[in-house]
């Protein structure tokens, strides 16, 4: 019997097994230009397993851009890597960026004559597609727009780039809590949320980097 988990591990009565393949950034950024990208995956088990790479389209994603993954399905020797290469399919010219995410999980292999819970833990990343011919852009996040509509609070993002930050912001100066319904802003769309505070004039918030990690906090004037 199988579970997929993302972390923490449970423990469980009957002899459990847990296998995890790592991947070597947080980030899978593809460069349409290229037309394909590439990154490694380490099987931190004890012993083989396959692994399942999958590509998960957003609710929001444009269905036409296709990210095809070579090797959807591959054994991987225990503390080996594999070098996962992702291809690119589009219908015509990207003018934004695209965003979608990847799943990499890994199955241990079955051994005869045992019983056993094996417990596998699902890697989940986002994925940013950049435009041929976009400037590269490393703090998109400066191009949102956070503005007071009678009690909201409209979050715009009018750029061509994919905007990831921490859900959680803070109005300013009263420093009253709000939140986004997600981690990322795509290109041209805005969000609406509840209004802290009317009376305040500024918001800081936590911008993720183009690698994934949380940078230091960005302070936003509240129009």
């Amino acid at each position: 019997m199988k579970r997929s988990v993302i972390l923490p591990l449970l423990l469980f009565s009957a002899q459990v097994f847990a296998t995890g393949m790592v991947p070597e950034t947080s980030v899978l950024l593809v460069d349409a230009e290229k037309g394909e990208a590439s990154m490694n995956v380490t099987n931190t088990d004890l012993k083989p397993a396959l692994l399942y790479t999958n590509i998960v389209d957003l609710p929001e994603s444009n269905k036409s851009v296709r990210l095809i993954v070579s090797q959807p399905v591959v054994r991987v020797e225990a503390g080996a890597v594999q070098r996962m290469r992702f291809l690119l399919q589009t219908d015509k010219p990207l003018i934004q960026e695209e965003l979608k995410r990847v799943t990499f999980e890994g199955i241990p292999s079955k051994e005869k004559g045992k019983q056993r819970l094996a417990v596998t833990i699902r890697q989940d990343l986002p994925v940013i597609i950049h435009p041929a011919g976009l400037a590269e852009d490393t703090q998109p996040w400066k191009h949102l727009e956070w503005r007071k509509q009678g009690n909201s609070l409209v979050v715009s993002n009018p750029s061509n780039y994919v905007v990831r930050m921490t859900p959680g912001f803070t109005s300013l100066p009263s420093r009253q809590q709000g939140r986004l319904q997600n981690t990322y802003l795509l290109p041209h769309t805005s969000v609406t949320v509840a209004l802290p505070n009317k009376a305040d004039s500024q918001v800081e918030f936590y911008p993720a980097s183009r690698y994934g990690y949380k940078g230091e906090r960005y302070i936003a004037p509240l129009q």
